[in-house]
Protein backbone atom coordinates (compact mmCIF):
# COMPACT_ATOMS: atom_id res chain seq x y z
CA UNK A 1 0.00 0.00 0.00
CA UNK A 2 1.49 3.21 -0.60
CA UNK A 3 1.15 6.35 1.77
CA UNK A 4 -1.08 9.08 1.74
CA UNK A 5 -0.43 12.01 3.95
CA UNK A 6 -2.79 15.44 4.19
CA UNK A 7 -0.90 18.54 4.75
CA UNK A 8 -2.71 22.38 5.07
CA UNK A 9 -1.66 24.56 2.19
CA UNK A 10 -0.88 27.58 1.59
CA UNK A 11 -0.03 30.39 -0.54
CA UNK A 12 3.43 28.39 -1.78
CA UNK A 13 0.81 25.77 -2.70
CA UNK A 14 -1.01 27.25 -5.28
CA UNK A 15 0.35 26.59 -8.31
CA UNK A 16 -0.18 22.84 -7.41
CA UNK A 17 -3.52 23.30 -6.62
CA UNK A 18 -4.28 25.03 -9.72
CA UNK A 19 -2.86 22.15 -12.10
CA UNK A 20 -4.85 19.60 -10.16
CA UNK A 21 -7.57 21.46 -9.77
CA UNK A 22 -7.79 22.43 -13.61
CA UNK A 23 -6.87 18.66 -14.47
CA UNK A 24 -9.41 16.71 -12.24
CA UNK A 25 -12.07 19.20 -13.27
CA UNK A 26 -11.84 18.78 -16.87
CA UNK A 27 -11.40 14.68 -16.21
CA UNK A 28 -14.68 14.76 -14.13
CA UNK A 29 -16.80 17.36 -15.64
CA UNK A 30 -15.16 18.14 -19.19
CA UNK A 31 -17.62 16.00 -21.33
CA UNK A 32 -20.71 18.39 -20.08
CA UNK A 33 -19.64 21.72 -21.43
CA UNK A 34 -21.24 22.07 -25.12
CA UNK A 35 -18.31 24.82 -25.38
CA UNK A 36 -14.86 23.69 -24.87
CA UNK A 37 -14.48 27.56 -24.79
CA UNK A 38 -16.66 28.12 -22.11
CA UNK A 39 -14.98 25.05 -20.17
CA UNK A 40 -11.33 26.91 -20.32
CA UNK A 41 -12.79 30.08 -19.22
CA UNK A 42 -13.90 28.44 -16.76
CA UNK A 43 -10.89 26.56 -15.72
CA UNK A 44 -8.30 29.65 -16.65
CA UNK A 45 -10.86 31.88 -14.26
CA UNK A 46 -11.46 29.74 -10.71
CA UNK A 47 -7.89 28.20 -10.69
CA UNK A 48 -6.00 31.39 -11.44
CA UNK A 49 -2.59 30.77 -9.50
CA UNK A 50 -3.39 34.73 -8.11
CA UNK A 51 -6.78 34.06 -7.52
CA UNK A 52 -5.71 31.12 -5.31
CA UNK A 53 -3.06 32.75 -3.36
CA UNK A 54 -6.09 34.98 -1.92
CA UNK A 55 -8.25 32.44 -1.42
CA UNK A 56 -5.60 30.73 0.30
CA UNK A 57 -5.17 33.71 2.72
CA UNK A 58 -8.25 33.98 3.49
CA UNK A 59 -9.46 33.42 7.09
CA UNK A 60 -12.55 31.66 6.54
CA UNK A 61 -10.74 28.77 3.56
CA UNK A 62 -9.01 25.79 4.62
CA UNK A 63 -7.27 23.84 1.77
CA UNK A 64 -5.79 20.54 2.29
CA UNK A 65 -3.31 18.67 -0.26
CA UNK A 66 -3.24 14.88 -0.39
CA UNK A 67 0.62 13.48 -1.12
CA UNK A 68 0.84 10.23 -2.49
CA UNK A 69 4.53 9.15 -1.94
CA UNK A 70 5.25 12.65 -1.43
CA UNK A 71 3.56 13.57 -4.49
CA UNK A 72 0.57 15.78 -4.64
CA UNK A 73 -2.60 14.11 -6.17
CA UNK A 74 -5.37 15.73 -5.09
CA UNK A 75 -6.72 19.01 -2.54
CA UNK A 76 -9.60 19.90 -0.74
CA UNK A 77 -11.20 23.38 0.01
CA UNK A 78 -13.04 23.68 3.12
CA UNK A 79 -14.87 26.88 3.81
CA UNK A 80 -14.97 26.83 7.70
CA UNK A 81 -18.49 29.27 8.37
CA UNK A 82 -20.77 29.28 5.28
CA UNK A 83 -24.33 28.82 5.63
CA UNK A 84 -26.92 27.35 2.72
CA UNK A 85 -29.88 28.71 2.86
CA UNK A 86 -31.24 24.96 2.16
CA UNK A 87 -30.56 23.61 5.61
CA UNK A 88 -31.19 24.27 9.27
CA UNK A 89 -29.04 25.44 10.89
CA UNK A 90 -26.42 28.10 11.55
CA UNK A 91 -23.22 26.45 12.08
CA UNK A 92 -22.27 25.05 8.86
CA UNK A 93 -19.37 23.99 6.91
CA UNK A 94 -18.79 23.91 3.10
CA UNK A 95 -16.87 20.97 1.78
CA UNK A 96 -16.27 23.58 -1.57
CA UNK A 97 -13.96 21.63 -3.78
CA UNK A 98 -12.27 17.95 -3.44
CA UNK A 99 -10.20 16.76 -6.18
CA UNK A 100 -8.10 13.79 -7.09
CA UNK A 101 -6.42 13.24 -10.14
CA UNK A 102 -8.22 10.61 -12.35
CA UNK A 103 -4.75 8.26 -12.05
CA UNK A 104 -4.88 8.47 -8.44
CA UNK A 105 -8.37 7.27 -7.67
CA UNK A 106 -8.55 4.23 -5.46
CA UNK A 107 -5.01 4.83 -3.70
CA UNK A 108 -7.05 6.41 -0.73
CA UNK A 109 -5.99 9.86 -1.06
CA UNK A 110 -9.60 10.84 -1.56
CA UNK A 111 -10.96 9.40 1.38
CA UNK A 112 -7.70 10.69 3.71
CA UNK A 113 -8.70 14.03 2.51
CA UNK A 114 -11.97 13.96 3.44
CA UNK A 115 -11.59 12.20 6.89
CA UNK A 116 -9.46 15.14 7.37
CA UNK A 117 -12.41 17.61 6.41
CA UNK A 118 -14.63 16.24 8.74
CA UNK A 119 -12.30 16.18 11.70
CA UNK A 120 -11.68 19.74 11.25
CA UNK A 121 -15.80 20.08 10.83
CA UNK A 122 -15.72 18.57 14.01
CA UNK A 123 -13.18 20.92 15.57
CA UNK A 124 -15.08 23.63 14.44
CA UNK A 125 -18.31 22.08 16.63
CA UNK A 126 -20.09 22.67 12.97
CA UNK A 127 -24.13 20.99 13.37
CA UNK A 128 -23.49 20.34 9.24
CA UNK A 129 -20.75 19.36 6.73
CA UNK A 130 -22.42 19.90 3.37
CA UNK A 131 -21.57 19.79 -0.23
CA UNK A 132 -23.06 19.93 -3.53
CA UNK A 133 -22.07 17.63 -6.51
CA UNK A 134 -23.20 16.85 -9.68
CA UNK A 135 -26.15 14.63 -10.31
CA UNK A 136 -24.65 12.47 -12.89
CA UNK A 137 -21.27 12.22 -10.73
CA UNK A 138 -22.58 9.41 -9.13
CA UNK A 139 -18.49 7.82 -8.39
CA UNK A 140 -18.83 10.79 -5.87
CA UNK A 141 -22.19 10.64 -4.57
CA UNK A 142 -21.57 6.84 -3.47
CA UNK A 143 -18.70 7.89 -2.17
CA UNK A 144 -20.24 10.74 -0.20
CA UNK A 145 -23.10 7.89 0.96
CA UNK A 146 -20.23 5.95 1.56
CA UNK A 147 -19.02 8.33 4.42
CA UNK A 148 -22.67 9.11 6.10
CA UNK A 149 -23.25 12.37 3.96
CA UNK A 150 -27.25 12.08 3.09
CA UNK A 151 -28.97 13.96 -0.55
CA UNK A 152 -30.94 16.82 1.14
CA UNK A 153 -32.08 18.66 -1.77
CA UNK A 154 -30.64 19.69 -5.46
CA UNK A 155 -28.86 22.87 -6.69
CA UNK A 156 -28.47 24.69 -9.57
CA UNK A 157 -25.21 26.60 -10.91
CA UNK A 158 -24.35 28.55 -14.00
CA UNK A 159 -21.27 28.13 -15.95
CA UNK A 160 -21.03 30.87 -18.89
CA UNK A 161 -24.47 29.75 -20.66
CA UNK A 162 -25.20 26.31 -18.92
CA UNK A 163 -27.05 25.50 -16.62
CA UNK A 164 -26.04 22.81 -14.38
CA UNK A 165 -27.97 20.34 -11.65
CA UNK A 166 -26.39 19.39 -8.00
CA UNK A 167 -27.38 17.24 -5.44
CA UNK A 168 -26.94 19.13 -1.78
CA UNK A 169 -25.71 16.39 0.17
CA UNK A 170 -25.44 16.94 3.85
CA UNK A 171 -23.31 15.25 7.11
CA UNK A 172 -25.01 16.09 10.53
CA UNK A 173 -21.73 16.47 12.25
CA UNK A 174 -23.55 17.64 15.64
CA UNK A 175 -24.66 13.46 15.58
CA UNK A 176 -20.99 12.69 15.15
CA UNK A 177 -19.71 15.30 17.63
CA UNK A 178 -22.18 13.56 20.18
CA UNK A 179 -21.85 10.00 19.82
CA UNK A 180 -18.06 11.10 20.35
CA UNK A 181 -18.90 12.37 23.42
CA UNK A 182 -21.02 8.86 24.71
CA UNK A 183 -18.63 6.76 23.69
CA UNK A 184 -16.42 8.84 25.85
CA UNK A 185 -18.99 8.82 28.92
CA UNK A 186 -19.16 5.61 28.92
Amino acid sequence: MTGVSIIQANASHAEIISRIGKAAFREAFGHLFNSMEELQQYLDHTYATGKLVTSLGKENNIYFLALLNEQPVGFAKLKKHSLHQQIESFAQTELQKIYVLFAHHGTGAGNALLQECIRLARELHADQLWLDTHISNTRAIRFYERHGFKKHDKYFFTIGTQLFEYDLMVLPIAVLNFKSLNVLNH
